[in-house]
């Protein structure tokens, strides 16, 4: 649904409807408390959960583009983002709350832009209380880290976050963190300068931006159902160094055939460069 709503397929196509409607009676029926109860690796709850801001934020986005943003729960959806939004301006996704069992407070990049995002494509005459200042607050977040470096440094905090993805689903890079804030009003801010730099030196002789690498394959773990004993377990992917994951990828799960139409990386891409020019003009 995340991607379908990213490449522009109606909401109307009755697939698109039914498997919002499907969703939305999912997640009407689960717990809202944040954070959410501890669950074993092998509880089905913990994986179905989707009261989580990168989540949440992700299929709030998706439901507005699909035409939902006036439907009561999807407006929960938007209502339950400002109300769990960290004291920082940002949003935690609950694996990132706590590190080592030591607490973290420092919100995420990744579970920040996907709530930026969600407002983003919600009429801002559709906003729920609160939600102007949730923005301003999340944007400045992101401004001071100048979509990709320490606020103490200056350094890159994640190389492969100035690389160029698509598809981005829960993940971050500084194109996508680019074309959220523009498209909030951001783009004449100075501290959007340095990744608006970073993606002009990245377009190709003829005016192109590249596919640079992809996430399609980063998954390192998930939950499966064994075909003889049908019940369900979770597959991690050990041998798989955590460096490795967003170049190798993993083996937990089969990739859709399909996602090789969306670009070879290394080569110019028509959705890299829609989205450059989306970021670059503030749309």
């Amino acid at each position: 649904m995340i991607l379908l709503a990213e490449i522009g397929v109606p909401g109307l196509h009755p697939s698109i409807r039914k498997a919002c409607e499907y969703f939305l009676k999912v997640m009407d029926a689960q717990d809202r408390p944040w954070p959410q109860p501890k669950y074993p690796d092998d509880d089905l709850r913990g994986w179905r959960a989707v009261w989580e801001p990168c989540i949440t934020g992700n299929m709030a986005r998706t439901l507005a583009a699909f035409g939902y943003g006036d439907d009561r729960r999807v407006r929960e959806m938007f209502e339950w983002l400002v109300k769990y939004q960290r004291e920082d301006g940002g949003w935690n996704c609950e694996t990132e709350d706590y590190r080592n069992g030591e607490a973290v407070h420092h919100s995420s990049f990744m579970s920040t832009i996907e709530p930026l995002r969600a407002f983003s494509t919600l009429d801002q005459q559709k906003w729920p209380r609160g939600g102007r200042e949730a923005v301003e607050r999340a944007a400045e977040f992101m401004l001071i880290h100048r979509l990709y470096k320490s606020d103490k440094t200056g350094n890159v905090i994640r190389p492969e976050w100035t690389q160029l993805h698509f598809p981005m689903f829960y993940f971050y890079d500084v194109l996508h963190g680019l074309r959220v804030l523009s498209n909030l009003g951001f783009s004449g801010d100075e501290r959007m300068s340095d990744a608006r730099r970073l993606l002009l030196s990245k377009r190709l002789a003829d005016g192109t931006w590249p596919l640079e690498a992809s996430y399609v394959r980063a998954l390192r773990r998930n939950f499966v159902k064994d075909p003889t004993t049908g019940n369900w377990g979770s597959l991690r992917d050990e041998k798989l160094d955590p460096a490795d994951v967003y170049t190798k990828g993993g083996s937990v799960a089969e990739t859709p055939a399909i996602y090789a139409s969306l670009g070879e990386v290394g080569h110019s891409n028509p959705w890299i460069t829609l989205n450059a020019l989306r970021a670059l003009k503030g749309t």
